[in-house]
């Protein structure tokens, strides 16, 4: 792999996906990457692996921006509803990128043989997550004998309770009053968590 050109990396990754935005990641191959993007594939090849890398990098260009988003919905102010803003953040977000939503928690292979540390950046919105409930156990406001686990429960019900909205999986009278559907479960995460 040579050293990045930040300008190819990025116009690659912005192509790929528009093109994800249009078809599964199945149905595109580096040729189809490389056309939109006016190179070769071979020029692809020099800065990804193979097209699962190079979809997880997208993917975790997506992660980064929610998880820059998320951080712009906190206040510093009242931790609860700091985390209250996170958790709107992240939902807000699925609701309003679905399809982008859908390949980054499902549709994309997890990236499983990478390094350690690569894999944890993919749980960058996690451990925002997990900063703003350490801080409430500091104050005593939230209980967790594992913050880390928590959180991974939060993301993993919440993310379940959109994806059922989004497939329309949930019953019908959710598909429109989605927050009624979503906000059941963050309310229940919510009262184990929070002392008050």
């Amino acid at each position: 792999m040579r050293n990045p050109n930040t300008q190819i990396t990025a116009l690659i990754k912005e192509k790929t996906l528009g093109l994800l935005m249009k078809k599964n990641p199945e149905q595109i191959g580096m040729r189809d990457i490389a056309a939109e993007c006016g190179i070769t594939a071979t020029n692809i090849y020099h800065y990804y692996k193979d097209k699962d890398r190079l979809f997880q990098a997208v993917s975790l260009d997506c992660l980064n921006e929610l998880n820059g988003r998320i951080k712009e919905s906190v206040k510093g102010g009242d931790i609860r509803e700091d985390i209250l803003n996170a958790i709107g953040t992240f939902e807000d977000w699925c609701f309003e990128n679905p399809r982008r939503a859908l390949l980054v928690m499902q549709g994309i292979k997890s990236a499983d043989d990478a390094s350690e540390e690569m894999i944890e950046a993919f749980y960058v919105c996690n451990r925002t997550g997990g900063e703003l409930l350490s801080r409430a156990v500091s104050l005593g406001l939230a209980k967790s004998d594992n913050v880390r686990l928590d959180i991974d429960i939060l993301v993993s019900g919440l993310w379940g309770c959109i994806e059922a909205v989004l497939l329309k999986k949930s019953e019908p009278e959710y598909w429109e009053n989605r927050k009624d559907f979503t906000g059941r479960f963050v309310d229940l995460w919510c009262k184990g968590i929070f002392t008050e």
